[in-house]
């Protein structure tokens, strides 16, 4: 459920965009899904309801695979959905498959 009032801190990732995510001196999250699955979709909620708490401290990015397959590719996603941490341009840990609220929000306080 995401809160009422609520605006997502969560942004997408386009085409061509990932470069210049990466020189952010604020850790990254990358979150890959897509659209037809439904693990995806609860983890993007999940991840948008707890987005307001992480403003200042992590920048998080939804990558959708259909429209930027790129992206997964570069990150060897092979499972759906995945949560990518990085840290100084790095990959630093990887959540892969449905997880509750609470496991998701240790993976953002890392």
């Amino acid at each position: 459920m995401i809160k009422k009032g609520c605006i997502s801190m969560v942004k997408e990732i386009i085409s061509g965009k990932l470069p210049a995510v990466l020189k952010s001196p604020t850790p990254i999250v990358l979150e890959f899904g897509t659209s037809k699955c439904p693990e995806c979709r609860q983890l993007k909620s999940i991840v948008n309801h707890l987005s307001d708490d992480f403003e200042d401290k992590v920048e998080i990015y939804y990558v959708d695979i259909d429209k930027v397959p790129e992206v997964q590719g570069i990150y060897e996603v092979n499972d759906l959905p995945t949560m990518i941490l990085i840290k100084d341009g790095k990959s630093q840990d990887k959540l892969v498959g449905p997880h509750s609220e609470e496991e998701i929000n240790d993976f953002l306080q890392q």
